[in-house]
């Protein structure tokens, strides 16, 4: 299904609505840039429902919020009325913004990863494109080389039977029939029997799409790794390319870094 009907959907564009926090990679963006914050014009691409909104745009000097999905839009209006300025916009074509409109572009949440790869590329042109020379670009994506990758595909020990439930056998057969469910419903959308040979043929490649529970499993996933991230970014000509961790920690160790199932990218502009 396509991404943009499911975020439009009511289930999904309530369940933005309520997140309200940063992530530790995103602190430690906010901290790492908040000398300069100030003096910031700033896109929020993918905004979803504001969850990053009120912990940046009170710091910088503009802050625009943008999403594809008119419905994550009106919640964010319905949250901040005119405090902030929100447009509806698609991060692939964003005809509504001038080149070298901004010093900060935000795409959290692995907003870019809705894309199929000629659309991802297209979007990374337009970001480079609306930022000013030298300007920051923040985004996170799913990390193809995470060590836990497989284990959405399979059975996980249960150590604690009752945690889902009362710990009945009553409980435990319907956890245990709800599990095989979900990973024969994806081992078949991923068109695999033996989803770990799956992941590795995807891993020779670099990237690849998978369904896997975002979005309740309706919709394929770009995963990519970080040396691959790397090169995508170079080729469309940004520059000091940091990877975070999932605890915040700016670091090249690949063991730290593919110990979560995202990373966090920040780079600049090289124009």
């Amino acid at each position: 299904m396509d991404h943009k009907i499911l975020y439009n959907t009511e289930s999904i564009s309530k369940d933005y609505a309520i997140r309200d926090y940063l992530a530790p990679p995103e602190r430690t963006v906010l901290e790492t840039l908040r000398p300069g914050l100030s003096e910031m014009d700033m896109l929020d691409m993918g905004v979803g429902g504001g969850r990053t909104t009120k912990y940046f745009a009170p710091l910088v000097k503009n802050y625009t919020g943008a999403d594809y999905a008119s419905a994550m839009v009106d919640i964010c209006l319905e949250k901040y009325g005119n405090d902030y300025y929100f447009l509806n916009c698609d991060a692939r074509a964003m005809k509504e913004i001038s080149d070298d409109s901004y010093d900060f572009v935000l795409f959290s949440y692995n907003g870019i990863d809705s894309f199929r790869h000629k659309d991802r590329m297209a979007a990374l042109d337009e970001i480079y494109r609306v930022l000013k020379p030298d300007g920051y670009f923040c985004f996170s994506s799913h990390n193809l080389d995470w060590s836990g990758l497989t284990g959405i595909f399979s059975f996980k020990d249960k150590k604690d039977p009752g945690r889902n439930g009362d710990g009945s056998f009553t409980d435990n057969i319907s956890s245990e029939l709800r599990s095989a469910y979900r990973i024969i419903r994806l081992n078949v959308l991923n068109k695999s029997i033996h989803m770990t040979d799956h992941i590795s043929k995807l891993r020779k490649n670099r990237r690849g799409d998978i369904y896997d529970n975002s979005l309740n499993g309706k919709a394929k996933i770009y995963y990519i790794n970080r040396n691959e991230q790397i090169e995508q970014l170079k080729e469309k000509g940004f520059k000091n390319i940091s990877t975070i961790s999932k605890d915040g920690l700016i670091t090249n160790d690949a063991g730290l870094l593919n110990e979560s199932g995202w990373i966090y990218y920040l780079c600049q502009a090289d124009k």
